[in-house]
């Protein structure tokens, strides 16, 4: 099943999963993309065989809606870590000449399409084989490669120096805290994100999330929900039988090619498939 929760400011992705873990009584549990303890908003969260299946929700889209506080930086580009406050004479200057249309300006030019970014040194990525941000609160030096993602679209939301606050819907992998101090950089000042909000997750939206204090098991979102793109097929039991036993088989479904298809037993899902070159093959078994 999955389920998509609103995470609260002040705790980890990992404790919010382990919230519900213990309220349900399940075991096999984990999130489609990690959120930082100071970031609210969506977390999809999968439990049981459903776990399978996350492979192909965890690359989709992601929608923030962030402030930026252009009047200093911090080691980690957010709240958690201390803010060195650029000169007042710099923020003087700045507060009379910069203006939305000018960041506006500066994020279509350099934050549109396809881009490289370096994530944070305090972040969850893995280096030297333990989390980078260990490394860095025991004062070892960290280098991260750059990366690229891709930020699909942008707006500013409101904008009063020094904090301008943006929506912008990105790739997996993409370090919104990142965005903040390489945005401060092209302005010519510094910046460091004070509110992280993620908003959506590809089609999935706000109201369709319970807190976890508040959600129940009758809150699970259907598959038909979660993967609008997949088409749903209830085929004869022999075709049942040879899926349940991993078998590839000529398509003589009808299926189309590169499609996948959600495959029903009654009203259970039992199998994710796909057609590819004449045949049909299983992506995955026992899914629900």
């Amino acid at each position: 099943m999955f389920y998509l929760i609103h995470k609260p400011i002040g705790i980890s992705s990992f404790s919010a999963i382990s919230h519900l873990r213990k309220k349900f009584g399940i075991k096999k549990i984990w999130h489609t993309g990690t959120l930082d303890p100071l970031a609210t908003g969506l977390l999809l969260v999968a439990t049981g065989n459903s776990t399978k299946l996350i492979p192909y929700i965890d690359k989709a889209r992601k929608t923030y809606v962030f402030t930026v506080r252009l009047d200093g930086s911090t080691p980690s580009y957010d709240l958690d870590t201390p803010v060195e406050y650029l000169s007042d004479s710099i923020l003087e200057q700045a507060q009379i000449t910069l203006t939305e249309e000018k960041i506006e300006e500066i994020i279509q030019q350099h934050f549109s399409g396809k881009i490289e970014q370096i994530p944070p040194s305090y972040s969850a990525i893995r280096t030297q084989w333990r989390r980078a941000y260990e490394l860095v609160r025991e004062w070892q030096e960290v280098i991260i490669s750059k990366r690229t993602i891709e930020i699909f679209s942008s707006r500013i939301v409101s904008f009063s120096f020094p904090e301008v606050t943006i929506e912008m819907e990105v790739s997996v992998g993409t370090y919104i805290r990142s965005i903040a101090r390489d945005l401060g950089e092209r302005l010519w000042l510094a910046g460091y994100v004070t509110m992280l909000h993620r908003s959506k997750i590809e089609h999935l939206w706000e109201k369709l999330s319970h807190k976890t204090e508040d959600i129940s098991i009758e809150n699970a979102l259907s598959y038909e929900a979660i993967f609008p793109e997949f088409h749903v097929i209830s085929p004869s039991q022999k075709v049942l039988i040879d899926l349940k036993n991993g078998i590839v088989f000529e398509n003589t479904l009808w299926l189309q090619v590169w499609k996948k298809y959600l495959v029903k037993d009654g009203n259970m899902f039992v199998s994710l498939i796909e057609e590819r070159d004449g045949m049909v093959r299983i992506c995955t078994n026992n899914i629900e």
